[in-house]
């Protein structure tokens, strides 16, 4: 078996495998950094390559396109406001604003560094303790995942702005609309008002596009000839277009704290990275010297949910190899791709397929390498379109923002959906409620009511199940700490003020 370990280790090392992995995160990086045409898409395109590839090369391609999609949405979110991908929400919060003052540099290196640590930690965990992790993820029934989602909704204080009631309104606005469409605990439908688009609920990525995109590109349009437009000039200060020794080390611990939210949210099945990217940004600004910078662009707030989203890529896929159950939808892609090639994911797999097994571990750790080199060749280009002329780069967002929300459905009503929710957004902007609360909501509540369901039926109806299990318990602690400190310091920043 040792000679099997060490075969397949090296078996990535050979032209196939090395082109199959090139060709993966560039596709991944170009896909990922178009708004709205997520990683999945490419992933799901390429699939059916792979079936005349052998395992070595096609399951690394696919990893290779899941890793540089989930990093490349954060080019968009730093450079235009406009995540690549869902879980790149967070990044735009400080990668924006950091953008705005010149140092659009300083933010994508950040992002890149901090995903390529996260995405690596993962990996480690992966390689060293997938079987003993998979066993606690098996054991979180919908008792702990439904604490630990109302702990992520404790998120809603720490990016509500100035004003919290503004941004628990906002997270309320944003559960209700959740819950468009059939329900998925009683399969009623619900707040559809006879429109029959409404029945599959609201379409999320045209509606964040609108929210984040499209409402800025409407912001600085009617900022036009006042003189308070927003250009992104790049400074001319080295240090502000790279990420300085002392930098790095303010913001590793960050880094690896995030890192493990993100493996631990990964292992769970059906949690996923944006979820764990927000909770890391939350407890990076819990635990920060300057919780009050957050937002107006610190590298801490670029690193948190950089590091956590692209930790959950290698931890996906610890309950995908070890019990055959697809973390996300990606891995339910990628187990796709073990079963056309005839590998079977379970706790067999490593006995029967070593040295695929083993040489697939090596090129996660490949891919990570490749990524950071290939994604950080291509800044200058990124940085130097986003420095285009406004009415440029504006046009060119514009129709980014429609194709997207088109391509989604290929259809009509979700680019109404787009156009609603840009005039939303616009208008949250100007009154200060908080478009983060509000996809918070949207995001956490059908999953908050669905674990919520499945535990009252648990119980037959007792809350005591929260309490009595000791893992849930422990969340919901969390949540009071969480929440008791973001009290105390909302009064402390209030007596100042």
């Amino acid at each position: 078996m040792i000679n099997e370990i060490f075969s397949g280790l090296l078996s990535i090392f050979s032209i196939g495998p090395i082109t199959g992995i090139l060709i993966g995160i560039l596709t991944g990086l170009l896909f990922g950094a178009i708004p709205g045409i997520a990683g999945i898409m490419a992933i799901a395109i390429i699939l059916p390559i792979t079936f005349y590839l052998s395992p070595i090369v096609g399951i690394p391609l696919l990893l290779g396109v899941y890793k540089a999609g989930t990093f490349g949405g954060s080019i968009p979110a730093i450079l235009i406001r406009t995540p690549g991908s869902p879980p790149a929400v967070c990044t735009t919060f400080d990668g924006y604003p950091l953008a705005k003052q010149g140092k659009a540099g300083k933010a994508l290196h950040m992002a890149l560094i901090a995903s390529v640590l996260g995405d690596t930690f993962s990996d480690l965990v992966l390689i060293f303790v997938a079987a003993p992790l998979s066993l606690l993820a098996l054991k979180a029934g919908p008792a702990e995942r439904c604490t630990l989602i109302f702990f992520a909704l404790t998120i809603v204080g720490s990016v509500s702005g100035s004003s919290l009631i503004k941004g628990l309104i906002s997270c309320a606005i944003g559960i209700w609309l959740s819950t468009i469409g059939i329900s998925e605990v009683t399969g009623s439908t619900r707040f559809t008002f006879n429109i029959s688009f409404l029945i599959g609920g609201i379409s999320y990525i045209p509606m964040i596009i609108g929210l984040l995109a499209l409402s800025e590109v409407i912001s600085q349009v009617g900022l036009a000839g006042t003189g308070r437009e927003i250009y992104l000039k790049k400074s001319e200060k080295r240090d502000d277009n790279r990420v300085t020794w002392p930098e790095f080390k303010a913001n590793i611990k960050t880094i690896w704290k995030s890192s493990l939210i993100g493996t631990a949210i990964g292992a769970l099945p059906g949690m996923g990275s944006t979820i764990a990217a927000f909770m890391a940004y939350a407890e990076a600004q819990r635990s920060s010297k300057n919780p009050e910078k957050f937002g107006s662009g610190i590298l801490e707030g670029i690193a948190a949910p950089e590091a956590a989203n692209n930790a959950v890529c290698g931890a996906t896929m610890i309950p995908l190899l070890t019990l055959g159950i697809p973390g996300d939808d990606v891995t339910a892609i990628l187990m796709g791709a073990f079963m056309i090639q005839g590998i079977t994911p379970g706790p067999s797999i490593f006995f029967e397929h070593t040295r695929v097994i083993f040489g697939i571990y090596a090129g996660l750790l490949l891919c990570n390498l490749f990524n950071y080199v290939i994604a950080k060749m291509g800044f200058p280009i990124w940085i130097r379109l986003a420095n285009s002329p406004k009415y440029i780069v504006f046009s060119i967002v514009t129709v980014l923002c429609f194709i997207g929300a088109y391509a989604i459905n290929q259809s009509l009503f979700d680019v109404s959906t787009l156009v609603i929710f840009s005039l939303l957004g616009y208008f949250m902007k100007k009154m200060q409620y908080s478009p983060a609360a509000f996809i918070i909501g949207f995001i956490l509540g059908p999953i908050f009511e669905r674990t919520l369901d499945q535990s009252l039926t648990l119980s037959d109806g007792s809350l005591m199940i929260f309490i009595t299990r000791p893992v849930s318990a422990l969340f919901l602690l969390l949540a009071i700490i969480f929440t008791g400190s973001l009290v105390k310091k909302r009064i402390k920043k209030n007596k100042e003020s």
